[in-house]
């Protein structure tokens, strides 16, 4: 069963925008110090789309290394069309995938029946399939009837990763409408709704930043039943992820930078959002609040 916080690691480069492997295997002991539940990689969070195909493979090739086999491994293995996602996909399970993880062809849009055809390929290999039902214009977005038939039709499609506003709401109606072949559902958006999730049958989240350490107590806390605690936790936290809503990956690795996990804060995505010095100060206040909940070891420095 594949249940809790799953962090998608971010993809660390350097000032001049080459992949750092240095900061990739520290991120993952950072995860490993945090306790974390799972990790995932290449997703959106992960930059995927401006790696080359090559790079997506080596990215997958050391994680799977460097985790070796101390948390599950979900290998995000969505592509523009049904044979790259099935070179992906089989690339995965050659270096230690535990699951995979697939939007549907991006880009340019597959109609449904194709998108239905897509995840039964998918679906032939040896490992549990999550589907990510991200929403447009990266995604095309599946209904929670199309999701639980597609997790009827086929034996390795167990989870959902919903991300489709209102996710609450497609989070309780995909456990209603499933008939036992759905063994989760996770919630994304950087985890801003994860006590919500977790009231509504969620299995977990998959977060996207330098404060996993922080969602794993809040999971942990409320599957203990300390629910209040949990509750009082997430609300520190919310003002920082507010923050993540807005600046995304930038966001993410200034603070994983700032924490010392990575060398640099670069980030390749073209639409990026730097953050200013209003910002900046904001988020080193906010900091404070959830600081002693951090592990240790990767504190701001």
């Amino acid at each position: 069963m594949l249940n809790g916080i799953f962090q998608i690691l971010q993809t660390p480069f350097d000032d001049r925008g080459d992949i750092d492997w240095e900061s990739f295997a520290r991120q993952i002991e950072y995860c490993i110090a945090a306790r974390v539940h799972g990790m995932v990689v290449p997703a959106l969070a992960s930059e995927f789309f401006t790696l080359s195909d090559a790079e997506r493979k080596q990215v997958v090739a050391f994680a799977g290394k460097q985790i070796a086999g101390r948390a599950p491994f979900v290998v995000g293995v969505q592509g523009l069309n049904q044979s790259i996602a099935l070179d992906f996909a089989r690339h995965a399970c050659e270096h230690e995938a535990t699951a995979l993880m697939a939007m549907p062809p991006y880009l340019r849009k597959a109609p449904k029946a194709e998108v239905s055809e897509y995840y039964r390929q998918l679906a032939q290999f040896d490992r549990p399939l999550i589907i990510q039902n991200a929403p447009a214009p990266i995604g095309t977005p599946l209904s929670p009837r199309e999701l639980v038939d597609l997790l009827a039709a086929e034996t390795n499609i167990q989870y959902i990763k919903e991300e489709t506003t209102p996710i609450l709401q497609h989070i309780s109606q995909i456990l209603e409408l499933d008939e036992g072949d759905c063994l989760g559902v996770f919630g994304g958006a950087n985890g801003i709704y994860l006590i919500d999730e977790l009231k509504r049958g969620a299995c977990g989240n998959m977060p996207a930043g330098g404060m996993v350490d922080v969602q794993v107590k809040i999971y942990n806390l409320y599957q203990a039943g300390k629910v209040e605690r949990a509750e009082s936790l997430s609300f520190q936290l919310l003002p920082l992820l507010n923050y993540a809503m807005v600046y995304g990956v930038s966001l993410h690795k200034y603070v994983l930078w700032r924490r010392g996990v990575l060398n640099s804060p670069f980030v390749r995505d073209p639409q990026k959002i730097n953050l200013n010095a209003d910002d900046i100060s904001a988020v080193e206040s906010l900091w404070q609040r959830i600081a002693k909940h951090t592990v240790a070891t990767f504190q701001f420095n």
